[in-house]
């Protein structure tokens, strides 16, 4: 119940895995816990603006089949630090909360954007304009229409912002069929500041799309319908002398200054001109939706996994990983978004997030070669399996009768860390739509002249996936088998002397 009283229903229907585990009562535990979660609790943690992602965590979790018990464990240990849903409204700690000069109405819901003490009033805001207008309607309006986006509203840059989470909270919202965190999200975006507007082109309608010619030698080489690929607009960002990152390199440097600085010398004007490469041709209808997801898909893990350096340790970058996890919620976006139009906005306004935070990560340079050198059968450390009976076919201890993910997922739900458990279910996903694909099939591996567009990506199958799943489960730690908890790199990996310290 918000806090006017309305309430929208709290169920919830099954994620996109659609995986074997959910019961009645762990239904029935989960739609509780979210909406407890709701009522007591704002969308920052604590006062300095950390994401609440306790909901990301539980159902995330739930998915991937965690047990009522767990899940209510996992609700526990991640709402046992004192903070609610007036956090910002207090003059202290234990302080009142003081009341607001306004109500958020329709008539002035666009004044307050940016301000965290109003989060309150939107979710109350939002729940009547959902549970008037519906999912797709309040869409529209509040994320897509040029009202929601003109004189500094920004909505659109609002839910791209703070590292994608008002995004993935609306993602969670639309997969698992809630009203009432539709709500949550609209208000979680309201509360965020406009993402870099001068990175966006919003004023300009998109140019029309352009066919480019390959020189395929292979009919098997995959080739986005029109415009350039995502892999071909990273190589042009690697091959770009206005992207290269800020110097001098500073390790300690906080994420809003390495944005403002990555913001400079041309740098926006060149994000613009390069996103803009990346086009929806709208006539295609789903398919041309499928293939920009796959795209994501593909980019981001090849980022995440695929930006170490040769005979180092793995280092996962944070914000990178933001982009996949990210990722996995456009299918349900985008099937929840009503018009082309907006699909394709959504699709487009995603190229220049990820290539600022590539700018800030110091322009980290994917490896294909790399990401395949890493095993396709990743088995936990101290795994002790019995010797098999005589009469079973085959001996889960070889590596080639061996299917690692039974194993990554009964593991990765004790994960403590929610990004882990995000991490795995994007691979997962990503796994069961692309596992089977050929070597170079990836759309976009070839420039129009037949090479490749990253050296090694000829070799790059769907295997990336649950090698990809390997490494995060080692790096982040298999801590059902005794691995301690690792964690994400927030070294910004890009540049040459973050790699100067020691594994």
């Amino acid at each position: 119940m918000t806090p006017n009283g309305l309430k929208l229903p709290s169920t919830i229907r099954q994620g996109i895995l659609n995986l074997p585990g959910p019961t009645y009562e762990t239904k029935g535990t989960i739609e509780r816990l979210l909406e407890e979660d709701r009522e007591r609790h704002h969308c920052f943690w604590g006062r300095i603006g950390f994401h609440n992602h306790l909901s990301h965590h539980l159902l995330a979790a739930y998915d991937l089949g965690a047990p009522a018990a767990l899940l209510q464990k996992i609700f526990d240990v991640e709402s046992k630090d004192p903070w609610d849903l007036f956090i910002l409204n207090r003059t202290g700690k234990e302080g009142a909360a003081e009341a607001l000069e306004q109500e958020v109405i329709v008539e002035n819901w666009t004044t307050f954007l940016g301000d965290g003490k109003y989060y309150p009033s939107y979710l109350k805001f939002f729940t009547r304009e959902v549970a008037e207008h519906g999912t797709g309607r309040v869409l529209e309006s509040y994320i897509f229409s040029p009202r929601a986006n003109g004189n500094g509203a920004y909505m659109l840059l609002r839910f791209v912002g703070g590292a994608l989470h008002p995004l993935i909270q609306m993602g969670y919202a639309v997969e698992f069929g809630s009203d009432a965190m539709v709500a949550q999200a609209l208000a979680q975006t309201a509360v965020h500041d406009a993402f870099r507007p001068e990175l966006f082109d919003l004023t300009n309608a998109p140019s029309s799309p352009e066919s480019l010619t390959y020189k395929a030698s292979d009919a098997a080489q995959r080739q986005p319908s029109k415009g350039h690929s995502l892999l071909s607009i990273l190589r042009q960002a690697y091959d770009s002398e206005t992207m290269k990152p800020v110097m001098p390199y500073d390790r300690d440097a906080l994420l809003s200054a390495r944005l403002r600085a990555a913001c400079a010398d041309g740098r926006p004007e060149e994000i613009r001109r390069l996103s803009a490469l990346w086009q929806i041709d709208t006539r295609c209808g789903q398919p041309e939706l499928d293939d920009k997801v796959q795209e994501l898909l593909w980019t981001a893990t090849l980022l995440l996994v695929g930006s170490g350096r040769r005979g180092r340790k793995p280092r996962l970058d944070f914000f990178l990983m933001h982009m996949l996890n990210a990722s996995l919620f456009v299918p349900s976006l985008l099937a929840a978004i009503p018009t082309m139009e907006s699909k394709a906005t959504l699709l487009r306004s995603l190229v220049p997030v990820l290539l600022i935070y590539l700018t800030v990560r110091g322009r980290p340079r994917i490896d294909p070669e790399l990401v395949m050198s890493y095993t396709d059968t990743p088995r936990p450390p101290n795994e002790q399996l019995p010797e098999p009976d005589k009469s079973a076919i085959g001996n889960p201890r070889d590596a080639v009768d061996f299917n690692p993910w039974p194993t990554i997922i009964a593991s990765v739900v004790y994960a403590p860390d929610a990004h882990t458990v995000k991490a795995i279910r994007a691979l997962y996903y990503a796994a069961q739509k692309y596992g089977r694909n050929p070597p170079g099939s990836a759309i976009g591996a070839f420039d129009t002249e037949g090479r490749e567009t990253h050296a090694g990506i000829a070799k790059v199958d769907g295997s990336i996936f649950v090698r990809a799943a390997g490494v995060v489960m080692d790096a982040l730690g298999w801590v059902t088998h005794g691995q301690k908890e690792g964690s994400w790199d927030r070294s910004a990996l890009g540049w040459d002397d973050a790699w100067k310290n020691e594994d």
